[in-house]
């Protein structure tokens, strides 16, 4: 089996789909996008109708399931077929809705087996003034009453975020995209979202669209409410890696490259680097454009980047590893200690 870093041609979603989208997946992140509004683009994805493909070597033009079958445990580490992540990036410039995710016993009952969904942003641009919707402050009054009485907004808690912020969404918590935050997304590989409300938003038809207020009100936790994520910092070979989330799903960290950092093998990762560098592997390397994203398989050896610059990187969680590697630290890393 001939392994080697998957560059990845992603998926949209627009028009119709994301009437909140932009242009600037295309415009700036020089995305092959549609022509029109897009507001996401599944860069790494399995999801049914939006699988990404591979862009490059001897399996281009296969879907991202074609690998699964073809590389299997070599590809994904021992997930018995299943691929669990998605990664996203998001270019709204309206609103996104006020909504919520179950957990994962939740849509396992309720959506046919699905999976749950819980995400985590880190913020690529953010326009002067642009917030995000980050949890609830119902100051003790019930969400079925605010809802009821048509006062969600009231207890929308607004966030300000800049570029480089990073937040942890677990499953339950309200949230939502302001216009002007463009982000890039790891979530659990799920399309289940409940939406609480749009923004009375209708199209040109004057139709709104679907809300799913009575679910939303059975998984919302509006006690939850959490800070952004600082995370921890920690010198290697080659620069440093900040370490942000780490949970039961995904892990996610900034590789704070200054030369030639090696990678892990065992686990595939997921690398997006803000600016260009170079991948090597064996004896084999490929230069990385800003914004490229690469599914490195968990059986490929002797891995490592090089350049100057910052590359974002999700994966497969090792907890038990990390928290050895932090030490007193790890309690800086979210979900990593219970």
């Amino acid at each position: 089996m001939d392994l080697y870093p998957l560059l990845m041609a992603p998926s949209f979603r627009h028009g119709e789909e994301t009437p909140w989208g932009g242009h600037m997946l295309r415009d700036a992140l020089m995305k092959d996008a549609p022509e029109d509004a897009v507001g996401e683009s599944l860069e790494i994805s399995d999801l049914p109708g939006h699988e990404s493909m591979v862009a490059n070597g001897p399996h281009a033009g296969k879907t991202l399931r074609r690998m699964v079958e073809l590389w299997g445990d070599e590809l994904t580490g021992p997930t018995g077929g299943d691929f669990p992540l998605l990664l996203k990036l998001l270019d709204p410039v309206l609103p996104l809705s006020v909504q919520v995710h179950p957990d994962d016993a939740y849509a396992a009952e309720h959506e046919n087996g699905k999976r749950g969904k819980t995400e985590a942003w880190i913020v690529l641009n953010a326009e002067p003034g642009s917030r995000i919707i980050y949890g609830a402050d119902t100051k003790g009054e019930s969400m079925e009453k605010l809802v009821a009485e048509g006062r969600l907004k009231d207890c929308l808690r607004f966030v300000n975020v800049r570029p480089g912020d990073v937040y942890y969404i677990p499953s339950g918590m309200l949230h939502a995209l302001d216009g002007g935050v463009m982000v890039y997304e790891i979530q659990q590989s799920s399309d289940v979202t409940y939406r609480f409300w749009d923004w009375d938003r209708v199209d040109e038809n004057g139709k709104s669209r679907e809300l799913h207020v009575a679910k939303a009100l059975e998984v919302c936790d509006p006690e939850l409410r959490l800070e952004k994520i600082e995370g921890t910092t920690v010198l290697c070979k080659g620069g440093s890696r900040t370490y942000y989330i780490s949970d039961d799903h995904f892990e996610l960290c900034r590789l704070n490259l200054s030369g030639r950092m090696p990678l892990e093998s065992g686990r595939m990762l997921f690398l997006t680097p803000l600016t260009p560098c170079t991948l090597h592997w064996g004896e084999e390397q490929m230069t990385l454009n800003a914004f490229d994203s690469v599914l490195v398989p968990a059986g490929l050896q002797d891995v490592a980047l090089e350049g100057e610059t910052k590359v974002l990187m999700s994966s497969l969680p090792d907890r038990e590893t990390l928290r050895a590697e932090l030490g007193y630290r790890a309690e800086n890393v979210a979900g990593l200690v219970d």
